[in-house]
């Protein structure tokens, strides 16, 4: 049982928006509302500020969250499969607020509600905390699982998700520019490459070797053949195994020490290779093209593959 959902209750499935009359707030936010949403977070450590209670959304339909797991690119998965779940079921989405400071640092556009919007708000019913698989046939307030992937839902709304993911401008990052070396008509396509930590990983979950150099230089040649001007921008958490093993006249390996920054690189790009992971994922998501991606079944990456335009698996 999560401590979370003792404090805070939401509305049900009976609920009837028909019927709903406006909520009456509460003139102070409740503090036990608070300290459970903190329990929600990496940390608990981060403040929770409620926010005025002059500019307060109380949900009058069932509501989905989830709580804030991992690195940059399991939290837009996280935040994203809230929203998309929310706009697919009729849910109302709320996020708690130390997802939406970490997300507000990089991204123009976070629209999603704090769940410190709830300390505010009269309600009746306590979430339930959900498997993947009970998602589906679920019709009351939820807490998505950690780790949250819900790819089928996301399909449906790249697009929008594109533009939340709009980076802010100082991230924004001129350096395809200064690569094309002056040239103009020049395909950038990003080259994502996990290893590190990914590679005992898919050893244990998947029984699977690390990714081969043949398969980035593979599908660099289809790209090589397909346009006149192409430069390959290599991103990895190994920069001196693709110097080693990528090199060439066209070929770039970035060296940021900044995983945001890498990202918006990525995602500036025409096209995409991705290994797998969900950082590599969201960098081919946010730059659209041709994506290739390595066999890896039951990946996020390979479930899209069959939903998105464009997306190829290859060994």
């Amino acid at each position: 049982m999560l401590v979370f959902i003792t404090a805070v209750s939401y509305w049900t499935q009976e609920f009837d928006p028909q019927q709903a009359i406006p909520p009456r707030l509460s003139p102070y936010p409740r503090n036990e509302v608070l300290v459970s949403e903190s329990t929600m977070c990496l940390s608990s450590n981060i403040p929770i500020k409620p926010p005025p209670n002059n500019n307060i959304h109380c949900p009058q339909k069932p509501i989905v969250t989830v709580r804030q797991n991992g690195r940059l690119g399991n939290q837009m998965y996280e935040y994203v499969s809230v929203w998309a779940l929310a706009k697919t079921t009729g849910r109302e989405p709320y996020i708690p607020s130390c997802m939406i400071q970490e997300l507000g640092k990089i991204f123009r556009n976070i629209p999603v509600y704090p769940l410190s919007y709830l300390a505010y708000c009269p309600l009746q019913e306590h979430p339930v905390e959900v498997t993947k698989d009970q998602v589906v046939h679920s019709n009351g307030s939820i807490i998505l699982p950690n780790y949250i992937q819900l790819p089928t839902y996301i399909a449906l709304f790249v697009s929008e998700i594109r533009q939340i993911f709009q980076f802010k401008e100082h991230i924004i990052d001129k350096f395809l520019h200064t690569a094309s070396r002056g040239m103009k008509n020049i395909t950038f396509v990003g080259v994502h490459v996990r290893r590190t930590d990914y590679i005992g990983y898919n050893k244990r979950k998947y029984n699977a070797s690390p990714v081969k150099p043949d398969y980035f230089l593979r599908q660099m040649n289809v790209f090589q053949n397909k346009y006149q001007r192409v430069m390959f921008v290599v991103l990895s958490d190994d920069p001196k195994w693709c110097e080693h093993e990528l090199r060439g006249d066209d070929v770039v390996v970035i060296k940021t020490n900044s995983p945001v920054q890498d990202l918006a690189i990525m995602s500036a790009c025409n096209h995409s290779i991705i290994d797998y992971g969900t950082y590599g994922l969201w960098g081919a998501i946010l730059s659209g093209g041709d994506t290739f991606v390595y066999n890896l079944t039951n990946g996020g990456a390979f479930v899209l593959d069959s939903l998105l335009q464009n997306w190829y698996i290859v060994t």
